[in-house]
Protein backbone atom coordinates (compact mmCIF):
# COMPACT_ATOMS: atom_id res chain seq x y z
CA UNK A 1 0.00 0.00 0.00
CA UNK A 2 2.74 2.42 1.01
CA UNK A 3 4.76 1.49 -2.06
CA UNK A 4 1.80 2.25 -4.32
CA UNK A 5 1.36 5.69 -2.74
CA UNK A 6 5.05 6.41 -3.14
CA UNK A 7 4.93 5.47 -6.83
CA UNK A 8 1.90 7.67 -7.50
CA UNK A 9 3.49 10.58 -5.65
CA UNK A 10 6.70 10.17 -7.70
CA UNK A 11 4.78 10.16 -10.98
CA UNK A 12 2.89 13.36 -10.05
CA UNK A 13 6.12 15.14 -9.14
CA UNK A 14 7.75 14.01 -12.38
CA UNK A 15 4.81 15.18 -14.53
CA UNK A 16 4.73 18.51 -12.71
CA UNK A 17 8.43 19.03 -13.31
CA UNK A 18 8.16 18.28 -17.04
CA UNK A 19 5.21 20.63 -17.28
CA UNK A 20 7.17 23.49 -15.70
CA UNK A 21 10.06 22.79 -18.09
CA UNK A 22 7.99 22.68 -21.29
CA UNK A 23 5.55 25.51 -20.69
CA UNK A 24 8.12 28.42 -21.05
CA UNK A 25 9.37 26.98 -24.38
CA UNK A 26 5.85 26.80 -25.77
CA UNK A 27 5.10 30.29 -24.55
CA UNK A 28 8.29 31.59 -26.18
CA UNK A 29 7.30 29.99 -29.50
CA UNK A 30 3.83 31.54 -29.44
CA UNK A 31 4.52 34.99 -27.99
CA UNK A 32 6.77 37.65 -29.64
CA UNK A 33 10.17 38.05 -28.07
CA UNK A 34 10.68 40.99 -25.78
CA UNK A 35 14.04 41.54 -27.53
CA UNK A 36 12.52 41.93 -31.02
CA UNK A 37 13.64 44.98 -33.01
CA UNK A 38 10.99 47.73 -32.88
CA UNK A 39 9.13 48.26 -36.13
CA UNK A 40 10.52 51.15 -38.18
CA UNK A 41 8.23 53.94 -39.23
CA UNK A 42 7.78 53.73 -43.01
CA UNK A 43 7.19 57.08 -44.64
CA UNK A 44 6.23 58.02 -48.19
CA UNK A 45 9.44 58.64 -50.27
CA UNK A 46 10.08 62.13 -51.57
CA UNK A 47 9.38 62.16 -55.29
CA UNK A 48 11.68 64.14 -57.53
CA UNK A 49 10.13 66.53 -60.01
CA UNK A 50 12.25 64.84 -62.71
CA UNK A 51 10.39 61.53 -62.34
CA UNK A 52 6.94 60.99 -63.80
CA UNK A 53 4.71 58.44 -61.99
CA UNK A 54 1.94 56.58 -63.75
CA UNK A 55 1.27 53.22 -65.37
CA UNK A 56 4.87 53.35 -66.56
CA UNK A 57 7.81 55.14 -64.95
CA UNK A 58 9.80 57.42 -67.24
CA UNK A 59 12.82 59.62 -66.72
CA UNK A 60 12.19 63.22 -67.61
CA UNK A 61 15.46 64.40 -69.16
CA UNK A 62 16.33 68.11 -69.05
CA UNK A 63 15.66 69.86 -72.35
CA UNK A 64 18.66 70.64 -74.53
CA UNK A 65 19.39 74.19 -75.56
CA UNK A 66 19.90 73.07 -79.16
CA UNK A 67 19.84 69.94 -81.28
CA UNK A 68 22.75 67.58 -80.71
CA UNK A 69 22.94 66.61 -84.39
CA UNK A 70 22.48 68.74 -87.49
CA UNK A 71 23.27 68.15 -91.16
CA UNK A 72 22.99 70.07 -94.41
CA UNK A 73 23.25 68.67 -97.95
CA UNK A 74 21.75 71.87 -99.47
CA UNK A 75 19.51 69.83 -101.81
CA UNK A 76 16.27 71.36 -100.53
CA UNK A 77 17.50 74.97 -100.81
CA UNK A 78 16.95 77.34 -103.71
CA UNK A 79 19.66 77.55 -106.35
CA UNK A 80 21.57 80.83 -106.32
CA UNK A 81 20.69 81.64 -102.70
CA UNK A 82 21.79 80.75 -99.19
CA UNK A 83 20.43 77.92 -97.06
CA UNK A 84 18.07 78.92 -94.29
CA UNK A 85 19.81 79.79 -91.04
CA UNK A 86 23.16 80.78 -92.61
CA UNK A 87 24.80 84.21 -92.75
CA UNK A 88 27.85 85.51 -94.61
CA UNK A 89 30.66 87.80 -93.55
CA UNK A 90 34.34 88.56 -93.91
CA UNK A 91 37.33 89.32 -91.74
CA UNK A 92 37.60 92.49 -93.77
CA UNK A 93 35.12 95.33 -93.40
CA UNK A 94 33.63 94.56 -96.80
CA UNK A 95 32.96 91.14 -98.28
CA UNK A 96 34.67 90.48 -101.61
CA UNK A 97 33.20 87.05 -102.39
CA UNK A 98 29.85 85.36 -102.82
CA UNK A 99 28.36 82.24 -101.28
CA UNK A 100 25.59 80.54 -103.24
CA UNK A 101 23.99 77.16 -103.89
CA UNK A 102 24.76 75.61 -107.27
CA UNK A 103 23.97 72.41 -109.13
CA UNK A 104 26.71 69.78 -109.31
CA UNK A 105 25.66 66.32 -110.56
CA UNK A 106 29.05 64.92 -109.44
CA UNK A 107 28.66 66.06 -105.83
CA UNK A 108 28.75 63.42 -103.06
CA UNK A 109 25.12 64.23 -102.18
CA UNK A 110 23.94 65.51 -105.57
CA UNK A 111 22.46 67.62 -106.95
CA UNK A 112 23.24 70.76 -104.88
CA UNK A 113 26.44 72.12 -103.35
CA UNK A 114 27.51 75.29 -101.54
CA UNK A 115 30.02 77.29 -103.61
CA UNK A 116 32.17 80.28 -102.76
CA UNK A 117 33.27 82.48 -105.68
CA UNK A 118 35.07 84.64 -106.75
CA UNK A 119 38.27 84.29 -104.77
CA UNK A 120 39.69 87.04 -102.59
CA UNK A 121 43.03 88.32 -103.82
CA UNK A 122 44.28 89.53 -100.42
CA UNK A 123 46.53 87.19 -98.45
CA UNK A 124 44.70 87.46 -95.12
CA UNK A 125 41.21 87.73 -96.59
CA UNK A 126 38.81 85.18 -95.06
CA UNK A 127 35.23 84.69 -96.26
CA UNK A 128 32.95 83.09 -93.68
CA UNK A 129 29.58 81.34 -93.87
CA UNK A 130 28.14 80.75 -90.37
CA UNK A 131 25.33 78.37 -89.48
CA UNK A 132 22.78 79.23 -86.83
CA UNK A 133 23.67 76.27 -84.62
CA UNK A 134 23.77 78.02 -81.28
CA UNK A 135 26.85 77.76 -79.09
CA UNK A 136 28.48 74.34 -79.35
CA UNK A 137 31.20 73.51 -76.82
CA UNK A 138 32.43 70.13 -78.10
CA UNK A 139 31.42 69.80 -81.75
CA UNK A 140 32.45 67.02 -84.12
CA UNK A 141 32.26 68.65 -87.56
CA UNK A 142 32.55 66.97 -90.97
CA UNK A 143 32.32 68.47 -94.46
CA UNK A 144 33.14 67.32 -97.97
CA UNK A 145 35.01 69.92 -100.00
CA UNK A 146 36.50 70.38 -103.44
CA UNK A 147 38.95 72.89 -104.82
CA UNK A 148 37.69 74.25 -108.16
CA UNK A 149 40.54 76.69 -108.74
CA UNK A 150 43.13 78.22 -106.49
CA UNK A 151 46.36 80.09 -106.22
CA UNK A 152 49.21 78.77 -104.13
CA UNK A 153 47.85 80.43 -100.97
CA UNK A 154 44.19 79.45 -101.38
CA UNK A 155 42.64 77.50 -98.51
CA UNK A 156 39.18 76.20 -97.57
CA UNK A 157 37.79 74.55 -94.48
CA UNK A 158 35.71 74.70 -91.29
CA UNK A 159 34.89 77.44 -88.79
CA UNK A 160 34.19 76.64 -85.13
CA UNK A 161 33.77 78.40 -81.77
CA UNK A 162 32.59 81.46 -83.70
CA UNK A 163 31.22 84.48 -81.82
CA UNK A 164 30.66 86.30 -85.11
CA UNK A 165 32.25 86.61 -88.58
CA UNK A 166 35.36 88.29 -87.17
CA UNK A 167 35.99 86.20 -84.05
CA UNK A 168 36.38 82.45 -84.43
CA UNK A 169 38.71 79.49 -84.89
CA UNK A 170 39.27 77.87 -88.30
CA UNK A 171 40.87 74.76 -89.78
CA UNK A 172 41.72 74.99 -93.49
CA UNK A 173 43.29 72.85 -96.22
CA UNK A 174 45.73 73.99 -98.88
CA UNK A 175 45.63 71.40 -101.64
CA UNK A 176 48.79 72.76 -103.28
CA UNK A 177 50.90 72.04 -100.21
CA UNK A 178 48.65 69.37 -98.60
CA UNK A 179 48.86 71.29 -95.34
CA UNK A 180 46.19 71.77 -92.70
CA UNK A 181 46.35 75.07 -90.85
CA UNK A 182 44.70 76.11 -87.59
CA UNK A 183 43.87 79.78 -87.01
CA UNK A 184 42.45 81.91 -84.26
CA UNK A 185 40.80 85.07 -85.58
CA UNK A 186 40.22 88.00 -83.22
CA UNK A 187 38.63 91.21 -84.45
CA UNK A 188 39.29 90.08 -88.02
CA UNK A 189 43.02 89.47 -87.49
CA UNK A 190 44.09 85.83 -88.01
CA UNK A 191 46.84 84.20 -85.95
CA UNK A 192 48.35 80.96 -87.23
CA UNK A 193 48.33 78.44 -84.36
CA UNK A 194 49.88 75.50 -86.17
CA UNK A 195 50.28 73.43 -89.33
CA UNK A 196 50.26 69.75 -90.15
CA UNK A 197 51.03 67.76 -93.27
CA UNK A 198 48.12 65.70 -94.61
CA UNK A 199 47.98 62.81 -97.07
CA UNK A 200 44.81 63.37 -99.12
CA UNK A 201 43.41 60.53 -101.18
CA UNK A 202 43.23 60.78 -104.95
CA UNK A 203 40.07 62.36 -106.31
CA UNK A 204 38.40 65.74 -106.50
CA UNK A 205 36.33 65.58 -103.31
CA UNK A 206 37.88 65.28 -99.86
CA UNK A 207 36.52 64.87 -96.33
CA UNK A 208 37.66 67.28 -93.62
CA UNK A 209 36.81 66.44 -90.00
CA UNK A 210 37.44 68.63 -86.96
CA UNK A 211 36.79 67.38 -83.43
CA UNK A 212 36.91 69.44 -80.26
CA UNK A 213 37.86 66.77 -77.72
CA UNK A 214 37.97 66.81 -73.95
CA UNK A 215 38.67 63.20 -73.01
CA UNK A 216 40.58 64.32 -69.91
CA UNK A 217 37.65 66.52 -68.79
CA UNK A 218 39.81 69.59 -68.43
CA UNK A 219 38.75 73.21 -68.60
CA UNK A 220 39.95 73.94 -72.14
CA UNK A 221 39.52 71.25 -74.84
CA UNK A 222 41.78 70.78 -77.86
CA UNK A 223 41.48 69.92 -81.56
CA UNK A 224 41.83 66.65 -83.43
CA UNK A 225 42.04 66.99 -87.23
CA UNK A 226 41.40 64.43 -89.98
CA UNK A 227 41.56 64.55 -93.77
CA UNK A 228 40.10 61.66 -95.77
CA UNK A 229 39.95 59.51 -92.66
CA UNK A 230 43.55 59.99 -91.52
CA UNK A 231 44.51 62.04 -88.49
CA UNK A 232 46.78 64.99 -89.22
CA UNK A 233 49.29 65.59 -86.41
CA UNK A 234 49.92 69.21 -85.53
CA UNK A 235 53.25 70.53 -84.34
CA UNK A 236 51.54 72.20 -81.39
CA UNK A 237 48.19 71.66 -79.69
CA UNK A 238 46.28 74.76 -78.61
CA UNK A 239 43.29 74.93 -76.31
CA UNK A 240 39.93 76.13 -77.65
CA UNK A 241 38.55 78.90 -75.46
CA UNK A 242 34.79 78.94 -75.28
CA UNK A 243 31.87 77.55 -77.30
CA UNK A 244 30.41 79.07 -80.44
CA UNK A 245 28.79 78.51 -83.83
CA UNK A 246 30.20 76.50 -86.73
CA UNK A 247 30.46 77.21 -90.44
CA UNK A 248 32.56 77.21 -93.60
CA UNK A 249 35.48 79.38 -94.69
CA UNK A 250 37.71 80.22 -97.65
CA UNK A 251 41.01 82.06 -97.47
CA UNK A 252 42.79 84.05 -100.17
CA UNK A 253 42.56 82.99 -103.81
CA UNK A 254 40.36 79.89 -103.98
CA UNK A 255 37.05 78.87 -105.51
CA UNK A 256 35.71 75.95 -103.48
CA UNK A 257 32.63 73.74 -103.23
CA UNK A 258 31.19 72.22 -100.06
CA UNK A 259 28.72 69.40 -99.50
CA UNK A 260 27.41 67.16 -96.70
CA UNK A 261 28.09 69.46 -93.76
CA UNK A 262 27.16 67.91 -90.42
CA UNK A 263 27.87 68.50 -86.75
CA UNK A 264 27.37 66.49 -83.55
CA UNK A 265 27.67 67.97 -80.07
CA UNK A 266 29.71 65.45 -78.03
CA UNK A 267 27.94 65.87 -74.69
CA UNK A 268 29.65 62.80 -73.19
CA UNK A 269 32.98 64.65 -73.23
CA UNK A 270 31.80 67.62 -71.20
CA UNK A 271 33.71 68.29 -67.95
CA UNK A 272 32.29 66.45 -64.94
CA UNK A 273 32.62 69.52 -62.74
CA UNK A 274 33.68 73.13 -62.86
CA UNK A 275 37.43 73.87 -62.79
CA UNK A 276 39.04 74.38 -59.42
CA UNK A 277 39.25 77.89 -58.03
CA UNK A 278 43.02 77.76 -57.56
Amino acid sequence: MNNSLHIRFYLLVTLFGWGCFLMPSVADAELPSSKAVPQQLITEPVRSSEVLYGPEVHWQAPAQAQDLFKSWNFDQDEIGGLPEGFSVGSTKNQSTGEWRIEVDPQAPTAPHVMTHTPPCSQEACMQVLLADTGNLALPDIVVKLREVSSGETGEAGIVLAAQDHRNFYAVTVNFHTNQLSTYRVQDGKPTLLGKGLAQPKSGTWHVLRVQVVNSAHVDFPRLELYLDGYEVPMTEVYAIHGPGRIGLITKSGIVAKFDGLRVIEMVANRPLSKPAAY
